[in-house]
């Protein structure tokens, strides 16, 4: 049964200062179609092209107040300096920020050295010309990112073995190395990285980037500016995102938390779809550790990811968007210095019930509150 907010105006207060701190971001991915092994089940309503799909993250925007600052990708949105002034244009009119430009090595191009044999991996393939060709291409998407006026470039190097024979270790960690160190070296000083990693995402036998620790030692030989973009998609089973997430802000290596929910490898349903508790004690950690003087919720940075297989790709980018603030409502209401006081006695069962109240609470009449004092829709969905 939930609880409801009634007579507790400095809870609610908290719980609309924290909405307007809270800093959300989405990719021209996520409103884009995704797919299946099988199949992609495009719809007649699916943006095809970068204006299209601009044109739809800015009128979410404009619904929820959120999403204003934009993760593109580089080459599946623009590959030219003449795709660059199209972007620009574009996020001019939708009144859109260019927060990152994604570097996506991983995409295959005909007849171009960057051809199917990237099968075969990018900085670590067996191939010269393959390893050349992709550092050119982060280079390449390096310029365009400058050109659209953007300052931060995203990479994910999706290298790894599938089989025992196929590569070693060593000549797989001394590939990206050296890779990302000539790439380190054209970061200028007004611009800054992020380095994604996925643990087990696509190769099976061993992935190039094996651990968070490792991750964190490459984005430190990269460059300083470079920090880890941590996808709540790519833990490893049983690991703690919570235990991830603050080890990162310890050695003020985290650059970005992209969420979302899933049980697979592939695809990504909207954050808190699936296990709204995860959320919830995800911000209620970045609130400890924002009282720890560890991080700034309103200087964190936070992408929403959605892969929409079915449904409308607007709806379920906003479901997100509204699943988000009502886990970090629910996370405001925590009292943390009750919360601390139990657990130093230690009152296990007290501190449960802290937790439990909070996370039981319908905070949507708040949530609501708060669109409306900002002259947003109460309901975005409903709206569009």
């Amino acid at each position: 049964m939930y609880i409801y907010l009634e007579g507790a105006g400095d809870k609610v207060k908290t719980v609309k200062e924290q909405l307007t701190k809270l800093r959300l971001l989405v990719s021209t991915k996520s409103v884009t179609r995704a797919g299946s092994t099988w199949a992609v089940y495009k719809t007649d309503n699916d943006p095809e092209t970068i204006s299209e799909k601009l044109d739809l993250l800015g009128k979410i925007s404009s619904l929820t107040g959120k999403v204003s600052d934009v993760i593109l990708h580089c080459p599946a949105d623009f590959r030219t300096t003449e795709d660059a002034v199209e972007v620009s244009e574009s996020l001019k009119k939708n009144k859109l920020n260019p927060m990152t430009v994604m570097a996506d090595l991983h995409i295959p191009r005909k007849r171009n050295v960057l051809n199917h044999r990237l099968m075969y991996g990018t900085l670590t393939s067996p191939y010269p010309e393959i390893r050349v060709a992709s550092i050119n291409q982060v280079l390449s998407a390096m310029q365009l990112m400058r050109e659209i006026n953007c300052r931060q470039l995203g990479l994910w190097i999706p290298d790894g073995i599938d089989s025992p024979g196929e590569k070693n270790s060593v000549d797989m960690l001394f590939g990206i190395l050296k890779g990302l160190r000539q790439i380190g070296m054209k970061i200028r000083k007004s611009e800054n990285m992020l380095l994604g990693f996925r643990p087990f995402n696509p190769s099976f036998c061993a992935t190039a980037v094996p651990d968070w620790g490792t991750a964190s030692w490459l984005c430190r030989e990269t460059d300083q500016s470079c920090k880890i973009l941590l996808d709540t998609a790519s833990m490893l089973p049983g690991e703690s995102l919570e235990s991830v997430t603050i080890s990162l802000l310890h050695q003020k290596m985290l650059g970005r938390l992209v969420l979302s929910d899933n049980k697979l490898g592939m695809g990504a349903m909207p954050a808190g779809s699936l296990d709204a508790g995860t959320l919830f004690r995800l911000f209620l950690n970045l609130l400890m550790a924002e009282a720890a003087g560890l991080c700034s919720l309103e200087d964190t940075s936070i992408e929403l990811r959605v892969d929409s297989r079915v449904g409308s790709t607007e709806e379920n980018v906003l479901t997100a968007i509204e699943n988000t603030e009502y886990a970090l409502a629910r996370a405001s209401l925590v009292n943390l210095d009750e919360l601390k006081a139990a657990q130093s006695k230690p009152d296990v069962t007290a501190a449960n019930r802290i937790l439990r109240d909070a996370f039981v609470t319908d905070v949507r009449p708040v949530v609501a509150s708060w669109r409306k004092d900002n002259k947003l829709p109460e309901d975005p969905i409903a709206e569009l």
